[in-house]
């Protein structure tokens, strides 16, 4: 089944995607992917709110990670 990704937001290295399942022209299903530098995979939600939160807290936990935190200020990520 084919899949469509789109980039919602991405901060500090933490990356938002909705993902939709497509079948013949129409969206079977949808899925928000959180993914960090932090983490080891990503993170699946089916609601966008829920995933936008988690999306701000990773972000704020990132920022404080000294490592992320670095390879910001160095212009590595975003």
């Amino acid at each position: 089944m084919p899949m469509r990704r789109t980039l919602i937001r991405s901060e500090a290295g933490v990356r938002l995607q909705r993902i939709e399942r497509l079948s013949a022209q129409q969206v079977t299903h949808q899925q928000f992917s959180l993914s960090s530098l932090r983490r080891h995979g990503a993170r699946l939600f089916s609601d966008r709110d829920q995933a936008e939160d988690a999306f701000d807290l990773e972000v704020i936990a990132a920022l404080s990670d000294p490592v992320v935190a670095d390879m910001q200020r160095r212009g590595l990520i975003d």
